[in-house]
This record gives C-alpha cells, sequence and structure tokens, in this order.
C-alpha cells in the first residue's frame, strides 16, 4: 500500500470514527474478521506502561503476560519500531526468542500474534496487537490494513494527550502506574537492590504467584506483601 493510499485511509477512518478509540478498535475487529482480538498499550519505558484497550479475555491475558515478563512481540515491536508477526507461536524459534510467553500465551489461547508500533516520527506510544486462535501469516491486504488502524491509533492517543475528553481513563493509568512505581521503590528499599532489580523482583514474584503486576505492587504499598520476609 502505497504511502498516499494510506494516509488517505487513515483520514477516512479519522472522519467515520472521529476521536473514539474504542470504536476505532471495534471497526479494526469487524474489517480483519480473521482476527480474533486487539489490545492496545500504552508505553514509555518500564515500568510505565498501561494497557488501553483490549477486546477480550485472551487480549487482556497477552497483554498482561507481556508487562509482567517483559518478553513478547508487542515488546519487541516497541523497542525496534517496526512490525513483529508471528504466524505460529508453536514455532521452535518463538519458543526459543520468548520462552515464557510464547508458552503461557498459548496456553492463553493465543495461536498467531502480530505487534505493530504506534509511532509518528520519534514518537513511540505503545503497541496494537492482533492475535488469532488459529496459525497462520497475515495476507498483503491484512497486513495494509493493520498499518493503516495502527497509524489512526497513534493520532487518536496523541489527540488524548491534549485533550481532556478522556480525563477518567488518564487518571486510572496514572493510578496504575503510581502503583507500580511505588511498590518498586519499596521493594529496592526493602531488599537493598537498584530500582531495575526490584522491578524484575517485582514481575517475576507476579508472574510466579500467576497474578497481575498491578496487584502484587498494590499488596506491597498496603504492606500486605514485604520481599525481604519471603521466605520467613
Amino acid at each position: 500500500m502505497a504511502g498516499g493510499e494510506r494516509r488517505v485511509q487513515v483520514l477516512e477512518l479519522l472522519t467515520a470514527n472521529g476521536l473514539d478509540l474504542v470504536r476505532l478498535c471495534d471497526r479494526c475487529l469487524s474489517e480483519l474478521p480473521k482476527i480474533s482480538g486487539a489490545g492496545i498499550a500504552v508505553m514509555t519505558t518500564l515500568p510505565t506502561r498501561g494497557i488501553r484497550y483490549v477486546s477480550d479475555k485472551i487480549s487482556g491475558r497477552v497483554e498482561e503476560l507481556q508487562f509482567s515478563l517483559g518478553e513478547g512481540p508487542g515488546l519487541d515491536a516497541f523497542e525496534e519500531g517496526q512490525p513483529v508477526l508471528v504466524a505460529d507461536l508453536a514455532d521452535r524459534e518463538h519458543a526459543l526468542r520468548w520462552p515464557a510467553f510464547a508458552a503461557d500465551a498459548l496456553v492463553a489461547g493465543a495461536r498467531a500474534l502480530f505487534a505493530f508500533p504506534l509511532r509518528l516520527g520519534a514518537i513511540n506510544l505503545g503497541v496494537l496487537n492482533l492475535y488469532r486462535q488459529r496459525p497462520g501469516a497475515l495476507t498483503n491486504e491484512e497486513h495494509g490494513q493493520a498499518l493503516v488502524f495502527a497509524d489512526t491509533a497513534t493520532l487518536l492517543l496523541l489527540a488524548e494527550g491534549l485533550s481532556a475528553a478522556d480525563d477518567r481513563y488518564r487518571l486510572t493509568a496514572y493510578d496504575q502506574r503510581a502503583v507500580v512505581h511505588q511498590a518498586t521503590g519499596m521493594v529496592a528499599v526493602q531488599t537493598g537492590s537498584t530500582i531495575s532489580e526490584a522491578f524484575a523482583r517485582l514481575r517475576a514474584y507476579a508472574y510466579g504467584d500467576d497474578r497481575t503486576l498491578a496487584g502484587v505492587a498494590d499488596d506491597v504499598v498496603e504492606r500486605r506483601l514485604r520481599f525481604d520476609k519471603l521466605g520467613d
């Protein structure tokens, strides 16, 4: 798909859906019928991250796994600034690349995963993750459509950052990040470790206990869990 045609389609989507990101994602799924679900993760640098949209439980699990484990196609797409397309998570190469994520994502019900960075020039906002329950690569047409939706979602996220139209979401996302940041600092003090090491400990505990990172962080902040007391 040529750049000019892609821009025209982005403008058409913006005209049709306004500033409604959820409506845009729902339309993405309706126009890509072989895609089972979608998720949008907003990221800057870990542990600053928020899930902006998930279409179903499997999408939610895929997003949480990547955050908790620190690996997966979405994180690689964000860091590399280009799509990461996985036609079959069961392939050995993906099990080697993302050993924990690939296994757990398959158990969750995601067989193929396609991650598209949400970026505009030097601005990198997050990732659009599309999954399907059966293996199979995207067609050229599907790939082009996904790029259009990713470009449109990027513009909508930028608009949200400049608008007060979605204050409730931004407050919720901020609160979640704040809890993780606070808990990371507390774990660092409790264990005498660096912030990076503390975040890794927090993430590993969440994974080992099969819990969300936000839930474990909340326990730390509320002093229901201390990392210097583990094993006592």
